[in-house]
């Protein structure tokens, strides 16, 4: 049931970043962006699966009391009583009105239709976010940090998708940079405020936090923001001067880079948003992470705490990932494939990742 829960997860945040990134490219003047196409199909297909994914972890829930009050009963108590429950009550009303109004709309190219459609994706995310871990520690920071969290990643990674995949084009593409790169600026920059908010409510040290799974999951996410940074570098500059140079330069291949990336970073949300925080957790062998045992095996007891020694391992990571990073600005040089760059990128911060484990000491 866990796996099944981190696909859903998965694929309920890729639902929010194409219709959140569809209806925001429909807001937008035809000037300021290349020409798309996006099936009504898949905005019908994506709003349909939402209330679907958002129900698993109910389910979950329901079939883990199940045992003891029967399935229907569960499931009536967790609809009604627990927050998880009633916050999906609302995800499914909302999910119905914005299948209605796409399925009743004649034309995706109305403002008013991108309009109503933004408004309704960006609350049935507030109602994800009602649910969240957060919410349960602090229900007014928690739901606000998470809504904006959710929702500036499911901007910028919605863009970067249907831009990637449904533009028939690259004209206008500086005039589309001109304007995206702000939005992803904004987006970066909720996303750093609202995930140190959550982190403050979640965790009671970032780096101690590494020996459980949901702090690994963080470090890992962390890790993932540094090839993003330099794609939405080479995106909003080195694009800029090559098109500038020469207007035969196809620039779409780079944004769909920036989008595995994105996507990356989405599924190891859902992989570790199942696990439980360890905010007021005592330190037990029990909660350490499987991942963190890899590196350091023993006893661990409350009051345990991570330290840093240099050592040959971690220099010899370190030298690794200077390799790949430089690999990875070879292949765009050499206008290498897109999979080749995106695994680069991720053998990159496997070894930073590899390189901070080796340095770490338990004390």
């Amino acid at each position: 049931m866990d796996i099944l829960v981190i696909i859903s997860q998965t694929l309920l945040y890729l639902c929010f970043s194409v219709l959140a990134g569809s209806f925001i490219l429909l807001l937008v003047p035809s000037k300021f962006r290349p020409d798309i196409k996006i099936p009504k199909r898949l905005l019908l297909i994506s709003a349909i699966l939402l209330p679907v994914f958002a129900f698993i972890p109910v389910l979950d829930i329901t079939l883990y009391i199940a045992p003891r009050l029967g399935l229907f009963e569960s499931l009536k108590i967790v609809l009604t009583t627990y927050k998880i429950g009633t916050a999906w009550d609302f995800t499914l009303l909302g999910s119905i009105v914005l299948i209605l109004l796409i399925s009743l709309v004649k034309s995706t190219e109305k403002s008013n239709f991108a309009i109503l459609g933004a408004l309704l994706t960006f609350g049935i995310i507030f109602t994800i976010a009602w649910s969240s871990h957060a919410s349960v520690i602090d229900p007014i920071i928690g739901i606000i940090s998470d809504f904006l969290h959710l929702s500036a990643v499911s901007i910028w990674v919605g863009i970067l998708l249907v831009i990637g995949w449904f533009a028939l084009n690259h004209k206008n593409w500086l005039e589309f940079l001109s304007w995206f790169s702000s939005v992803a600026i904004g987006c970066f920059v909720a996303t750093i405020l609202s995930g140190l908010f959550l982190m403050d409510l979640m965790i009671d040290g970032y780096i101690d936090s590494w020996l459980v799974s949901y702090g690994q999951g963080l470090l890992m996410k962390h890790l993932f923001l540094l090839p993003l940074v330099f794609y939405a570098l080479v995106n909003g500059f080195f694009v800029k001067y090559k098109l500038s140079k020469d207007d035969t330069f196809n620039p779409i291949p780079w944004i769909r880079v920036e989008g595995f990336i994105l996507f990356a970073i989405f599924t190891i949300t859902a992989v570790f948003s199942q696990q439980s925080p360890p905010h007021g957790l005592p330190l037990t062998s029990d909660i350490i992470s499987p991942i963190f045992r890899l590196f350091h095996d023993g006893t661990f007891e409350s009051g345990h705490t991570i330290g840093f020694v240099l050592n040959v391992n971690s220099v010899w990571f370190f030298f690794l990932s200077l390799l790949f990073m430089g690999l990875v600005v070879l292949s765009i040089f050499k206008k290498a494939s897109i999979i080749i760059s995106f695994l680069l990128s991720c053998l990159f911060v496997i070894c930073i990742y590899s390189m901070l484990m080796v340095t770490v000491v338990i004390r």
